[in-house]
């Protein structure tokens, strides 16, 4: 081995074990933002997000697990538009140091249960455990999973999957690349199911008895639908340019 390539074995060797020396002592970070008398929420994030309403809560309190290799600092501030509370968090990529596996952080956002969001995701994974007033996601690169959907939502990805379970509202649900998945729960009162896909697959599952005035469209796939259309009822549109289109009862 010539001095050049023992001079880049140490050099990754001292990567490695520093990344995993900083895996040992990944840590936390918590901050807490008053609301007030505010009555809506804008996230504006970088970096994967898990977002959870909360009943009585009077602030946003933000808590960042740092999975490793420790991360730099993140920019975080905060800001009032008329009757909503703007906050802003950046960090930094989460790759970064090569050869060492699945790292990052995950950012966990509670909020009061009684403020309606607008969160706008640029880099990573959106996690919703229940959504409690209307909602807007949108997501530029990662997955969204919405747990509970109690209230109206309306969620955009443009390079990442869909994912919402036990809708009870009505929800518009639109990705570029990836698929979306959407499960109403029995006792449904929306009056709109909105699913478009550009290129993916769209699938919706329904509880039994379901009833709707059914709009199934697929330019390059297939559409599979065993219910009955029925006229005057809420609608359910689906659209995709290249995918397939299912229905199927729970």
């Amino acid at each position: 081995m010539n001095a050049t390539s023992r001079l880049c074995g140490c050099v990754l060797a001292a990567a490695l074990a520093l990344a995993l020396a900083a895996r040992a002592f990944a840590g936390t970070t918590d901050r807490e933002f008053p609301v007030g008398n505010a009555t809506a929420l804008r996230l504006n994030v970088s970096g994967s997000i898990h977002v959870i309403p909360v009943p009585g809560l009077r602030s946003v309190n933000l808590h960042v697990v740092d999975n490793g290799p420790s991360t730099p600092p993140m920019s975080i501030s905060t800001s009032r538009s008329g009757a909503q509370l703007v906050v802003k968090i950046t960090g930094p990529s989460e790759s970064i140091v090569p050869f060492v596996g699945a790292s990052g952080y995950e950012l966990q956002v509670s909020y009061p249960a009684r403020m309606r969001l607008d969160l706008r995701e640029f880099a990573g994974r959106v996690h919703v455990e229940r959504v409690t007033q209307p909602m807007q996601i949108y997501d530029a690169e990662g997955n969204i999973v919405v747990d509970d959907a109690a209230a109206a939502l309306t969620a955009e990805d443009d390079a990442g999957d869909i994912t919402v379970a036990g809708a009870h509202s009505s929800i518009t649900l639109t990705v570029g690349n990836g698929d979306v998945d959407a499960t109403l729960a029995p006792g449904w009162r929306g009056s709109l199911v909105r699913l478009e896909a550009s290129d993916g697959n769209l699938h919706l599952a329904v509880p039994a008895g379901f009833r709707a005035h059914y709009d199934l469209t697929s330019g390059s796939g297939t559409v599979s639908n065993p219910l009955r259309n029925v006229p005057k009822s809420p609608l359910v549109f689906m659209l995709a340019a290249q995918g397939n289109v299912s229905i199927g009862t729970l």
